[in-house]
């Protein structure tokens, strides 16, 4: 039985927490495996998106020796847009961090605001390695993802 607990244990999503405020949700889906971030509004100030970047890279460090094929989702679903310093810091300090360090698939959960998914679509194009793509729902994103895992 003990055996049969444990399998079961495995197949559940396993989503930890790594870190939250107003802002932003920071996780860990390990049934991907990928790590989620969830914008909520705007950040505060530039520093403040610095900060939850580096929250983002951090969480990327800690688990990629874990996850040889671990993933990028970005639910932006409630996001508002930021400063173009923030899209110049994604672009040049972010994105090749996250490539440096081995993530290849980033999944982009889509806001409504065409001001915003114009911020997104700038963000991504800074992208050499990583393959992006956006969705309009989280199971989409996940599906794709997986599917990612799997190649």
């Amino acid at each position: 039985m003990g055996t049969l607990n444990s399998t079961l244990f495995k197949a559940e999503s396993m989503v930890r927490p790594y870190y939250k405020d107003e802002y932003a949700t920071l996780e860990l889906d390990d049934s991907i495996p990928c790590i989620k971030l969830t914008l909520t509004g705007i950040p505060r100030y530039s520093e403040h998106y610095q900060f939850v970047q580096q929250k983002r890279l951090e969480l990327i460090r800690q688990e990629i020796r874990n996850y040889p094929k671990l993933h990028m989702m970005t639910d932006s679903r409630t996001a508002g847009p930021v400063l173009d310093e923030d899209i110049h810091y994604f672009r040049t300090q972010v994105m090749p961090e996250m490539e440096r360090l081995g993530i290849r698939y980033l999944a982009v959960v889509m806001p409504a605001s065409k001001f915003t998914r114009l911020s997104i679509k700038e963000m991504e194009e800074a992208a050499a390695l990583i393959k992006a793509r956006n969705f309009e729902s989280i199971r989409e994103a996940r599906s794709w993802l997986r599917k990612m895992t799997s190649l």
